[in-house]
């Protein structure tokens, strides 16, 4: 009978080790932190809904600026508007391309905010978005008028001579160098 018992201990406790490794054996499935969650994700996407809208009105009041200027202007992938008055042959820029450029920063409205010679590598984030994707599309030699939004000119915040939420122009050349 001792022995009938001590077999009955000895299952209960290969049984109580079985059961425990199998389930402590088992990959536990995957939580969401507490800091993420369904409410977070739609004022998210509510936000990115905004900003697009914002963007394409602003897109939408350029396209009627600069179809009553001129009908040559040429719109970007990214939303530039950008009329190349003088064309050359010379090497086009790119990445790291270094450039001297000269130019004239305009409100829509034409007021002149400031007259700059500058030399920038394209990529390094050195002048606003849009001037740079515009130099991308020209030459050396060439000069171009750039139609550039708020959101690829100076943001939200603007700069001392800028003020924020305002689409500029830009009357450019890049220098023979």
């Amino acid at each position: 009978m001792i022995t009938h018992k001590k077999n009955i201990v000895k299952l209960t406790v290969s049984l109580i080790v079985l059961t425990t490794l199998s389930v402590s054996c088992r990959k536990q499935s995957p939580q969401l932190p507490s800091n993420k969650g369904n409410e977070a994700d739609k004022d998210v996407a509510a936000l990115l809904n905004i900003n697009q809208a914002i963007i394409n009105m602003e897109d939408s009041l350029l396209f009627q600026y600069v179809s009553t200027i001129d009908s040559v202007f040429q719109r970007s992938d990214i939303g530039l508007w950008y009329r190349i008055s003088a064309r050359t042959n010379n090497v086009q820029l790119s990445e790291k391309s270094i450039a001297t450029i000269s130019y004239q920063l305009f409100l829509l409205e034409g007021t002149l905010l400031t007259e700059e010679k500058q030399t920038v590598e394209i990529g390094k984030k050195q002048i606003p978005k849009g001037l740079e994707e515009g130099l991308k599309l020209m030459r050396k030699g060439e000069t171009a008028t750039l139609v550039v939004p708020w959101y690829l000119a100076y943001g939200i915040k603007g700069n001392n001579i800028v003020p924020p939420y305002t689409s500029v122009i830009f009357a450019v050349k890049i220098e023979n160098d």
